[in-house]
């Protein structure tokens, strides 16, 4: 935004800001005239009713003070007595048809009432009749009869013998009152509720045409419009005879000439002051125009000069600071077409030294090799674009380029020519590494496959066919060896040793871990017909030096051929499962309780023993049956491999379930990687040799012994 603009903006607001202070001032002045003028109007509109409701409740008074000296001289206050002093004062003509005369006791019973319409309703309250009470004087003023009724009324006591025994009440009604206060002001009057209901008024039709909202307990005058008639409404409340306050009277005066005149006069006013407002801004702007145009033609040549343009010239006109603005930027101009000439003779000259010293760098380019050279080119011919853009032409732009782009280009040169050598050596390094790693690699493989072979030899060989028995084992691997093992052998005639055992980790460790334990079980197993005899020995061996703090599972039980009784181990392995064949399902054998081996020194483990009935299995595996995962996480688990087992080992060889129950775990994987090692060992009894015959179990070869299987 131009300084002109600005300058002529701060003083139009400032201008209309005065003009609007201004009349604002005016305006609160008009309207406190016209508060004042309709207080004036409030205030004589209250004493003139005033005084109109008391002259009308002297006249009452005059009437209920001769029938209460009536009343006093009686001794009996009946209706009949009442009706008889009421008829025998004399009456004045204008209060014969619209008065009330009631008597009322001193609680408010209504003795008597010469207006049938309202027999029932006493004219005074019990506020009324403790002020007449407290005062022992007369009581005169405005009253509500009913909701559609107001009436002016005087009350007097009745005395006898200094007391008060009843009250006269006279009444009549308020329109009377309301009909002198319209003629006297010459305008519509009415007597509102303080619900805002109207009750009294001398032009109904006229109300309901404008409907004020009046307030009901506060004095107020507003201007309502009526058709094209202006109305000025004013509201008064007024007081009830006993205090407080009953209603509101509200007059309607037609003031149409006077507020549009004043509304007039607002208005051509406004209008007289924008117009001259507007002159105003618009005068002032065209003399800013005027006295800012020269600053303004130096300032375009200052920007001219700013972007290199030297030919616009400078109208030295104006007066005071403008004029000798104009005379400074005529001198800078001169001193910048002189300093344009010089950079157009030094640009000239380093074009020239440019193009030798990058002919010089592009032959020297030559000799690296073909990547090196392309990135040497490309610099160079970058370096020249970004001499050319066209963003970068201001003067010392251009003079950092030139000075700087030959310098930049034999520095990435340099460090490009250091890079290429540092590549080429740490290539040959790296070469040198891959081959030794190579060879290592080779042996490693070489001794893993070694190792494999090694465990595989530690598998159990094929026991001969007994006619008790007939067991089969399957173990596979996670990695090239495992910490998985099992092992099965004949420890008399009559003894079969069974174990199924999982070492903590996998790999060589855990293979290592796992070679010693099958030494140590089969070592003590020979000696001792006792499983929990031969763990203990074997844990106190295995965790005397344990540094490495590896443990293991074991299960580990024996069987005797020829009873059935299948005496057992567990130091925390899975609990195997036994199948029964003469009835549907299986159980878990029950956990002894034991930790694993390695763990805890100096634990005595305990034992337990089941009786096997021919054709009953056994199944012993390792967690890594139930704790495969799939691609999705979730862990097969004994909820699978349950219903698996009761489906399959009635009908399975035995030599057959521990493939069922790998094949079942690599579809359940569905292509997911073996998380640990898998091992299985199924035992099948058939009972002593007459017990299988005459129970007609398939004791063939196939099935009367069994070996490992390694994966």
């Amino acid at each position: 935004m131009l300084l002109r603009t600005r300058i002529t903006l701060f003083l139009s607001v400032a201008f209309l800001l005065v003009i609007a202070s201004l009349v604002a001032v005016g305006y609160a002045r008009s309207q406190f005239e016209q508060e004042r003028l309709a207080r004036i109007a409030i205030d004589g509109q209250r004493s003139l009713w005033e005084s109109l409701v008391a002259e009308e409740a002297n006249d009452l008074h005059i009437l209920a003070a001769d029938i209460a000296s009536a009343l006093a001289d009686s001794d009996d206050l009946s209706r009949e007595v009442i009706a008889n002093a009421v008829a025998g004062v004399d009456v004045p003509p204008q209060y014969r048809e619209a008065d009330v005369i009631q008597v009322i006791t001193l609680s408010g019973q209504l003795l008597y009432s010469n207006a049938a319409q309202i027999d029932e309703r006493s004219l005074l309250d019990a506020l009324a009749i403790r002020t007449i009470l407290a005062n022992r004087n007369q009581l005169g003023g405005l009253r509500q009869a009913d909701p559609d009724r107001y009436v002016v009324a005087s009350a007097v006591p009745v005395f006898r013998q200094q007391q008060v025994v009843a009250i006269v009440v006279v009444a009549s009604d308020a329109d009377r009152a309301l009909g002198r206060f319209t003629s006297t002001i010459g305008e519509p009057s009415y007597l509102v509720s303080l619900r805002g209901r109207l009750v009294e008024g001398t032009a109904p039709l006229l109300w309901r045409e404008v409907d004020p909202r009046v307030p009901p307990r506060t004095a107020d005058a507003q201007v309502v419009r009526a058709g094209d008639r202006l109305l000025l409404v004013t509201g008064v409340p007024v007081p009830d005879m006993a205090g407080g306050t009953i209603g509101t009277l509200v007059t309607l005066r037609d003031s149409t000439e006077i507020l549009k005149t004043g509304q007039n006069l607002e208005r051509n006013g406004l209008i007289a002051v924008a117009s001259f407002t507007i002159l105003v801004i618009i005068a002032l702007y065209f003399y800013m125009r005027h006295a800012f145009k020269p600053l303004e033609h130096a300032i375009s040549v200052l920007d001219g000069l700013s972007k290199g343009n030297v030919h616009e010239t400078l109208d030295k006109t104006g007066s005071g600071e403008i004029r000798k603005i104009s005379q400074a930027v005529s001198v800078f101009r001169r001193n910048t077409i002189a300093l344009q000439e010089q950079q157009q003779q030094v640009e000239r000259q380093r074009r020239r030294q440019e193009r030798v010293i990058r002919r010089q760098l592009e032959r020297l380019a030559e000799t690296l090799e073909a990547d090196g050279r392309a990135e040497i080119i490309d610099d160079l011919q970058a370096a020249v674009r970004r001499k050319q853009d066209p963003t970068r032409t201001s003067g010392k732009q251009i003079v950092d380029d030139q000075l700087n782009v030959l310098s930049t280009v034999l520095q990435r040169m340099s460090a490009r020519i250091s890079d290429q050598h540092t590549r080429l050596t740490g290539l040959v390094k790296e070469l040198q590494e891959a081959i030794i790693t190579r060879a290592r690699l080779a042996g490693l493989e070489q001794e893993l496959e070694i190792a494999r072979e090694l465990q595989q030899s530690f598998l159990p060989h094929p026991l001969p066919p007994h006619p008790a028995f007939a067991i089969d084992g399957i173990m596979e691997t996670a990695k090239e060896v495992g910490g998985d093992f099992f092992d099965f052998f004949m420890i008399d005639e009559r003894r079969l040793g069974i174990a199924v055992a999982d070492v903590s980790g996998k790999g060589v460790p855990a293979a290592l871990f796992m070679a010693i334990t099958r030494t140590l079980v089969k070592a003590t197993a020979l000696f001792t017909h006792s499983p929990a005899a031969s763990v203990t020995q074997v844990n106190q061996f295995m965790a005397a030096d344990n540094d490495q703090m590896m443990f293991v599972t074991l299960f580990y039980g024996v069987l005797d051929c020829q009873t059935g009784v299948f005496t057992y181990a567990n130091c925390g392995h899975n609990p195997p499962y036994l199948i029964h064949r003469d009835r549907n399902g299986l159980t878990p054998l029950k956990s002894t309780g034991d930790p694993a081996l390695a763990v805890v020194e100096e634990h005595v483990y305990r034992e337990d023993s089941i009786t096997l009935a021919a054709g009953d299995t056994v199944f012993m595996f390792t967690d890594g049956v139930t704790e495969a995962f799939d691609i999705d996480g979730n862990a097969y688990g004994e909820d699978r491999l349950e219903p698996l087992l009761d489906a399959q080992a009635s009908t399975t060889p035995v030599d057959g379930l521990g493939p069922v129950v790998l094949a079942a775990l690599r579809d359940f994987e569905r292509g997911a990687d073996q998380a640990d090692d898998i091992t299985c060992l199924t035992l099948r009894y058939f009972g002593a040799s007459t017990e299988a015959t005459s129970a007609g179990l398939d004791q063939t070869p196939s099935q009367s012994s069994g070996g490992g299987q390694s994966t």
